[in-house]
């Protein structure tokens, strides 16, 4: 039996290689089938709920296999317990993030499209040591080949050819959160990376005076001091 899937997200899901250009409107997997999306806020948005499930699933699954691997599977069955929430979570989430509706278009490349592909490693190694690491247990690491950056086993930002790519992972665009309701310039991966700390459960959420609109804002604020620089004309 066959079952019918949008192709975005079960590439996004399963590919072993994921490619994307500065604002992530273009993506391409596994090296040859290509992704367009024309809304940037989709695209960025898509990705991040991707790497959030990925990274889930993983765990999901990482516990399964200690359930039935070595020696002393009872002992392995307490150490690393399979939560049944846990799973019945994960597959809402999997359910809903593929009844998502978007806008997008897909192709094959051709052999000679593949050949220039990728825009090569063209930052300096000092550039690269002062990479942040915009996600939890992730290093943000540049691309020895491909160019851009490498986040984690299978996504490699903004590495991919094309005209108008040189600059535009340096421009920021305004954005809102819709958990914090914070509202500044975010760069695309700025803003996944916003995404990401602020779904994050912190020490101070669920205080008091952490509830409303300002109280959202003011956490926000200062959750995302590490992603500032100050600037000097």
């Amino acid at each position: 039996n066959c079952l019918r899937l949008p192709a975005l997200q079960v590439l996004l899901l399963l590919a072993r290689s994921l490619d994307t250009n500065a604002d992530c409107t273009r993506m391409v997997a596994d090296s040859w089938l290509e992704l367009q999306v024309p809304v940037a806020e989709t695209a960025v948005r898509m990705l991040g709920i991707a790497l959030r499930l990925r990274a889930s699933w993983d765990k999901v699954l990482n516990k399964c296999l200690q359930r039935l691997a070595g020696p002393a599977g009872e002992e392995e069955e307490t150490e690393a317990p399979l939560s049944a929430p846990d799973v019945c979570q994960l597959t809402h989430e999997l359910l809903g993030f593929l009844k998502t509706e978007a806008q997008y278009s897909l192709r094959r490349l051709t052999p000679l499209e593949q050949q220039h592909l990728y825009g090569g490693p063209q930052m300096a190694p000092k550039e690269a040591e002062e990479l942040p690491s915009f996600f939890q247990g992730v290093q943000l690491v540049p691309h020895e080949v491909k160019g851009g950056y490498r986040i984690g086993e299978f996504l490699t930002f903004n590495c991919l050819a094309g005209e108008g790519d040189l600059y535009s992972d340096c421009l920021r665009s305004f954005w809102t959160c819709p958990r914090c309701r914070l509202y500044m310039p975010f760069t695309p991966l700025e803003r996944v990376a916003h995404e990401e700390a602020c779904r994050s459960p912190g020490p101070q959420e669920g205080g008091p005076g952490c509830e409303g609109p300002r109280g959202g804002a003011a956490e926000a604020a200062s959750g995302t001091s590490a992603l500032q620089q100050l600037y000097h004309c």
